[in-house]
């Protein structure tokens, strides 16, 4: 029964580390990712992606950063606008990069944030 225990508890952890690993690397070809093309008041244009819908950040192809979303708004063909605030503390007002993009739904997308190292 004790090996038994042992066993489970040994494979449990396995299992744990290798679904860990499985995890969604934004660098692999993962069919969840949406890319977008995306340029900034900094003056650079960027290429990037994120997982998800509603996601707080941007990765950065090609670079260990991320765009950190404090602000993003929606402007919709049909006039609406929607706006939201992601919150996130611990920044300063003077490094934020405002940047935009048209998605392929024709939704005009602008968001402000900063850059940070990937966690």
């Amino acid at each position: 029964m004790r090996r038994l225990v042992l066993l489970l508890l040994l494979a449990g952890a396995l299992f744990g580390f290798s679904a860990a690993s499985a995890g969604a690397d934004p660098g692999s070809n993962n069919p969840q990712v949406q890319y977008r093309t995306f340029s900034c008041d900094n003056g650079n244009t960027y290429n990037a992606g994120y997982i998800g819908l509603a996601s707080g950040s941007f990765f950065i192809i090609g670079s260990t950063s991320e765009f950190a979303i404090k602000v993003f708004t929606e402007y919709f063909p049909d006039g609406t606008v929607k706006a939201f605030n992601y919150g996130y503390p611990g920044f300063d007002r003077s490094t934020l990069v405002t940047c935009s993009y048209t998605d392929p739904q024709g939704v005009y997308n602008v968001f402000s944030g900063f850059f940070t190292p990937r966690p």
